[in-house]
């Protein structure tokens, strides 16, 4: 009952390792992403109407640049819809007080939007081994991807969950697994196991304020529109470490936010989707991440500012750009020898009015970097970073003994190197023209005195 508190069984709360999991799922999982793989297979339906159809053959490079495929942001309701938002139920609430549950309880939900266990107030609810199922569609997609409606467990304005272990098992539309919603909502998980099934049904979801702990979490997702990890509109604060993700369905990044998530150590396997997707007000940190992805890396976009930082681990996408940037006024920063690459795309692609800072300390980078019309980038290569590949439109400037391997004819807006060097003994230092043609614009370069340069290996540097 709400309010009660029980016993907690100390001896099972001693270790909590790496969570087990169906030994087929687990070793397709972490190997694909430990090796990355070049080649992934679609898994699941892309359609929101089917789950189980068979997915069309879709290009993952053009769901990278906006097909049926790509994952839409998370908008939240207008006030007008808000008097007509519907309510969040429970089959197990607890508004106060503190309550452990037994271990390996099970808790249950089937009705539309009800959640199997709804915490709110000054409730906290523990858990420890438990089996959560929560079965039956969402009334409202939109509540659903914004305020965790029809989630198997819901912590909700001020509601705490502290979660160890257990299984938690989703199959409907808009069944989340796990949600914290709203200032002060809370939701802690350890060595949990989180599978849900339907459309719009992600592994975690934080919005409006809510905050998510992960750690040695395994989320599998095989729904469309349904990331592993997903914050939504309002700003979230997530925590993740360790853990392997999972998923299937198009359009499910295994990261979705516009709030503030930060990663370390943890897996990504995306079957049909882009690894990451940075929204408008959102920042994503990754530190020992390895992700493998069929349709592009990093997506970040919207009308606002966003930022993505990587330090060591590896982003490897089968198809589409390792960085896509549109509309947004983005931050990237590489750091501690991370490995991005694509084997069909650019490294990094600006477009519809993106404007983008990107840094490299120490890193080797392969990939064409194309900016559109509209839009901008400034390249910032610093340490022992290489970079081999054609760039146009971007401003590049490479310091220290940061090195450029021309691979097609390039145009430059701005060139520029460190402060108080020899400007044509640096060019012949540091750019290898590979016996192409660079072009860049004299104003934006004012070190380089409007002339033309012989580049090493072949090659013209000069005034466009």
């Amino acid at each position: 009952m709400p309010g009660e508190s029980e016993d907690v069984n100390v001896e099972a709360m001693k270790h909590l390792g790496p969570p087990r999991r169906p030994a087929h799922r687990r070793a397709t999982a972490t190997a694909s992403v430990l090796l990355l793989p070049l080649a992934l297979s679609v898994l699941t339906a892309c359609s929101d109407d089917d789950d189980t159809a068979t997915p069309p053959v879709a290009s993952p490079a053009a769901t990278a640049s906006g097909a049926r495929c790509d994952t839409d942001p998370i908008v939240p309701a207008t006030d007008g819809a808000a008097a007509a938002r519907p309510a969040a139920t429970g089959a197990y609430t607890l508004d106060s007080g503190a309550s452990t549950a037994p271990r390996k309880k099970a808790f249950k939900a089937t009705v539309t939007d009800e959640s199997a266990a709804l915490v709110s107030g000054s409730g906290k609810l523990s858990t420890h081994d438990s089996k959560v199922t929560k079965s039956g569609d969402t009334s409202s997609l939109e509540e659903s991807d914004g305020r965790g409606l029809n989630a198997a467990l819901l912590a909700r304005d001020g509601g705490e969950l502290d979660v160890s272990g257990g299984t938690f098992t989703t199959d409907g539309k808009g069944a989340t697994g796990v949600a914290a919603v709203g200032e002060d909502a809370r939701a802690v998980l350890s060595a949990g196991e989180i599978t849900a099934q339907g459309v719009s049904a992600h592994g975690v979801l934080a919005s409006y304020g809510g905050a998510l702990d992960l750690t040695y979490v395994e989320i599998d997702t095989a729904g469309a529109q349904s990331a592993p990890i997903a914050t939504g509109p309002g700003g979230a604060q997530v925590t993740v470490s360790g853990g392997t993700m999972t998923s299937a369905g198009c359009g499910s990044p295994g990261v979705q936010t516009s709030g503030d998530v930060s990663l370390s150590g943890t897996l990504f396997d995306l079957a049909n989707s882009e690894a990451f997707t940075v929204e408008a007000g959102g920042s994503l940190s990754l530190k020992n991440v390895r992700a493998s992805a069929a349709a592009g890396g990093v997506v970040l976009r919207g009308d606002g500012a966003t930022s993505y930082s990587m330090d060591a681990g590896a982003l490897q996408a089968t198809d589409g750009d390792v960085f896509n940037v549109r509309r947004t006024t983005a931050k990237v920063e590489l750091t501690g020898g991370a490995e991005v690459r694509t084997k069909d795309g650019k490294l990094l692609r600006v477009k519809d009015g993106g404007d983008v800072t990107f840094t490299a300390d120490g890193e080797k980078l392969q990939g064409d970097v194309t900016v559109a019309d509209g839009s901008k980038a400034a390249l910032d290569l610093k340490g022992s970073t290489k970079l081999d590949g054609a760039v146009t439109g971007a401003s590049l400037k490479l310091a220290g003994s940061a090195r450029w391997t021309v691979s097609g004819d390039s145009s430059l807006k701005g060139l520029s190197f460190d402060d108080d060097t020899d400007v044509a003994r640096e060019i012949a230092r540091v750019i290898d023209g590979n016996g192409h043609s660079v072009t860049y614009d004299a104003a934006a370069s004012p070190d380089l005195g409007g002339k033309s340069y012989k580049l090493d290996g072949g090659g013209t540097l000069k005034p466009a």
